[in-house]
């Protein structure tokens, strides 16, 4: 069935006949929230060159006790020939906080147009209309301007349209509206198997280009985001996955944690699935297991950074979800994709593989990330994993295999368990450095700088 005969192409389309905020096309537009997030990521192909590309844009809009305006924009491409980005952020925020008349978002109400009069030119996101002025349902335009940490500029016009309709985050049980955060009653949907034509310009490289893989993710909060935490963040952070299998399979992966609370995972969080044909179905039963983790190099800075020591966040992981016999891997195909938001923020593609009930599968994904691990518990956590993961061959023959290391590494934290953390500073230096001195070239100095950050986070709580 082609795009035009698709019965969900209309308006209104009612996602939640109960829910009024879940009929489109005003669930695309302003509905009076105080937080209001638009974002597309995909894949690109040069028509004329053959080159991969990746996209990403996020709109965000910020209102503080129905008041005060904080908003963003930000646009990255991703050169996946390469492994590399380039990323730009603006922000609408003046100095002092004041109250104006006129800001550089704006979002219309009934309807999708998303603009911001960025420094670089009118980036917007709307939705296309027909020769006779009315919308076009479900089929979108974007044009997007930025410039990337070397100065060179960047330009994205699109057209895109969804293979599939809006779906609930949560599936049926939760119809789209969630705890977010803390805060409940926040809407969240979903439009996968986004496909675009349109051309690409960065710095001397322009071409035509078309895309496949793209994800439309929509979330507002009746009340500001931030509701349930300070400036900086420092309560709850989130990982969110996005997968697209080659079996037509799309799935939304998010997990949230309470930090204060030794990053106990809170609801929602879990697994959203669009099937081929469209329909959803959702489960809380998902392991993620983080496989490998990059430093952060601090290239990009946050305005509200958790903390200036060392930060590392998850890259490379593996993905079971049982009741779906799923189990899939994901490698990361860009380094430490770091954005301007307000606070630490990392989103760049990956490559997917793994098997489906049995049958393999391969594919392209998106990994979202706000939580960075910085604490001493946490980059034990670091140290224990990337040990866990090493290959056999990475220690030699007399030394503790991977997993007896790693299990070294976790006696850390029943030091830390009962507040001993000189005893955890002399079980690292006797006991493990000398181990991961001995681990092959290619693994040594990233396993000895892990361990460095940790002996100075663990440091930096006993005195010493």
């Amino acid at each position: 069935m082609s795009l035009e005969d698709a019965g969900w192409r209309r308006y209104p389309y009612a996602l939640s006949p109960s829910d009024p905020e879940l009929v489109f096309p005003a669930a695309e537009g302003d509905q009076g929230a105080d937080s209001n997030t638009y974002y597309l990521a995909g894949r690109l192909r040069g028509v004329r060159s053959g080159r991969s590309w990746a996209y990403l844009v996020v709109f965000v809009f910020n209102r503080f006790r129905g008041r005060i305006r904080s908003d963003f924009y930000t646009f990255a491409l991703f050169d996946l020939d390469a492994g590399a980005y380039g990323t730009y952020t603006e922000h609408d925020l003046p100095r002092p906080p004041r109250l104006r008349r006129t800001y550089k978002l704006t979002v219309a109400r009934g309807h999708l147009d998303v603009a911001f009069a960025s420094a670089l030119g009118p980036c917007r996101w709307t939705t296309r209309r027909r020769a006779d002025g009315a919308l076009e349902p479900f089929a979108y335009r974007l044009s997007l301007y930025g410039r990337d940490g070397d100065g060179r500029a960047m330009r994205l016009d699109l057209d895109a349209d969804p293979g599939k309709p809006p779906l609930p985050v949560g599936g049926t049980e939760h119809g789209g509206v969630k705890t977010c955060l803390g805060q409940h009653g926040t809407h969240s949907y979903f439009q996968s198997d986004v496909r675009a034509r349109g051309t690409l310009a960065w710095g001397a490289a322009a071409d035509e280009v078309v895309g496949d893989a793209g994800w439309i993710d929509r979330q507002w909060t009746p009340r500001h985001l931030g509701l349930h935490q300070d400036l900086r963040s420092t309560r709850y952070r989130h990982e969110w996955r996005q997968l697209h299998l080659d079996d037509g399979v799309e799935l939304s992966v998010w997990l949230q944690v309470d930090r204060r609370r030794h990053d106990r995972v809170i609801p929602f969080s879990g697994a959203t699935a669009a099937g081929p044909d469209g329909t959803v179905r959702a489960t809380t039963d998902v392991a993620v297991e983080r496989l490998s983790f990059a430093r952060d190099p601090q290239v990009v800075r946050p305005r509200l950074a958790l903390a200036r020591r060392a930060a590392y966040f998850a890259d490379a992981y593996r993905l079971t979800i049982p009741a779906w016999e799923l189990d899939v891997r994901s490698e990361p195909l860009v380094a430490a994709p770091a954005h301007g938001f307000p606070i630490e923020y990392w989103s760049g593609p990956t490559r997917l593989a793994g098997t489906v009930a049995g049958r393999r599968v391969s594919g392209f994904g998106f990994h979202e990330r706000t939580l960075p691990f910085v604490r001493d518990f946490e980059l034990v956590d670091v140290l224990r994993a990337t040990v866990r993961h090493l290959p056999p061959d990475a220690l030699p023959a007399d030394a503790p295999s991977p997993a007896a290391l790693a299990d070294l590494v976790w006696e850390i934290d029943a030091f830390l368990s009962h507040g001993d953390r000189r005893g955890a500073r002399a079980h690292l230096a006797e006991r493990i450095r000398p181990a991961l001195a001995r681990a092959d070239a290619a693994r040594r100095d990233h396993l000895l700088t892990i361990a460095a950050d940790l002996d100075a986070a663990l440091r930096s709580r006993c005195g010493a």
